[in-house]
């Protein structure tokens, strides 16, 4: 079997065949001027034809240049070759870089010689890749390590409780307070597992999403009514208003009902007095905004307000475990959407926006994207 060339010998043999391409055109224009000029020559004088041929000089031309062809050809392979390693050579560095670079860190970036050529182009693309690979490093490194830190909690507790309670015989009454301990936890940890799931999926996008016509002031009503439930179980007595109409848009119902559950926990766990949730229609899409009267977010804590596993006082348990509305932000945007926050006239909004059905009743989503069509409550 031959072996393919190697990328260093297609140059050298793509330079020498340029050269001695080059040369043998080179003679042969040569030649033929030659001959040219002694055959007008000998037209205007035929005497000369006695004394010398007509295509003398053309002939001894021709033959030096097959004469010098075999020189020729080392010569230019040589050149060629020396030529060719010389254009590699940002090649051989990127590769000694490769080589010494560890994977674990992707702390890598490639020459950049600045000239603009093809090579930079190439350098500076593969850069911006590994520029976007490190930082996908660095958040994966802190999602598993704030998943790790959060599964271990609920564990920890469920661990040392069993233990304790298994050291002596214990009443009943014990053992029905170890046992609801461990189910809070298990429930919170089944909860955090399932949150985990369902933002691994809408990352890998191995679901495609299943939209339909979503009535969100129906859906809005349902949640509303759910969170009175939870009011009422906790002995807590807030206003909810909800206002709007009947707001027709292509989406995953359950998605979207996670969406307003959690919109709405977060304003049930924050509120003073009121919860309130609008929807309207604008020029840009539709909107629901989901208002209460807290205390809002701190604002050196809105950067991260969206961000997994963020929570404005970590040592707090049992009121969320920051995905949530991590969570939310993703299924707005997989709806073509946004979830965002701000802070007006002392009441914190959380406003979702989706886009418009289009006339032609096809969904507006964005082309290709998928998330996981399954949620938790």
């Amino acid at each position: 079997m031959r072996r393919p060339r190697t990328l260093r010998e297609q140059l050298t043999f793509f330079f020498a065949c340029s050269v001695l391409g080059t040369t043998l055109l080179y003679g042969v224009l040569v030649t033929a001027v030659l001959a040219t000029g002694e055959w007008i020559e000998h037209t205007a004088n035929p005497s000369l034809g006695l004394t010398e041929g007509i295509f003398d000089e053309a002939r001894q031309a021709l033959g030096a240049i097959l004469f010098s062809m075999p020189f020729a050809v080392l010569g230019s392979t040589a050149i060629a070759g020396a030529l060719a390693r010389r254009a590699l050579a940002p090649l051989r560095e990127a590769s000694d870089r490769v080589r010494a670079a560890r994977a674990s860190e992707l702390d890598l970036r490639l020459p950049d010689r600045g000239t603009r050529d093809e090579w930079d182009t190439l350098a500076a693309t593969l850069n911006e890749l590994l520029a976007d690979a490190r930082a996908s490093l660095v958040r994966i490194r802190s999602f598993t390590s704030d998943a790790a830190h959060e599964l271990r909690t609920p564990l920890t507790i469920i661990l040392g409780e069993t233990e304790v309670s298994l050291r002596r015989e214990r009443t009943p009454e014990e053992y029905r307070r170890t046992l609801a301990i461990v189910l809070d936890e298990t429930r919170r940890l089944t909860h955090l597992v399932d949150e985990l799931l369902q933002l691994a999926r809408a990352d890998a996008g191995t679901q495609a999403m299943t939209v339909e016509p979503v009535d969100l002031y129906s859906l809005a009503r349902l949640s509303l009514q759910r969170t009175e439930q939870h009011l009422a179980a906790q002995s807590r007595n807030l206003t909810l208003e909800l206002k709007g109409g009947p707001t027709q848009v292509w989406g995953s119902p359950v998605l979207l009902t996670h969406v307003l559950d959690n919109l709405l926990s977060n304003a049930r766990r924050h509120a003073r007095e009121r919860i309130r949730v609008e929807l309207d229609a604008t020029d840009m899409g539709l909107r629901v905004t989901v208002g209460d009267d807290g205390e809002g977010v701190d604002a050196a804590f809105q950067a991260r307000l969206f961000q997994r596993f963020a929570r404005a006082d970590p040592s707090r348990h049992g009121e969320g475990i920051g995905l949530g509305l991590a969570m939310s932000r993703t299924i707005a945007e997989a709806h073509g959407g946004t979830l965002d926050y701000a802070r007006v006239d002392g009441e914190s909004l959380f406003t979702l926006r989706l886009p418009k059905p289009k006339a032609s009743g096809e969904p507006p989503l964005p082309a290709g994207h998928a998330i996981a069509d399954r949620t938790t409550s």
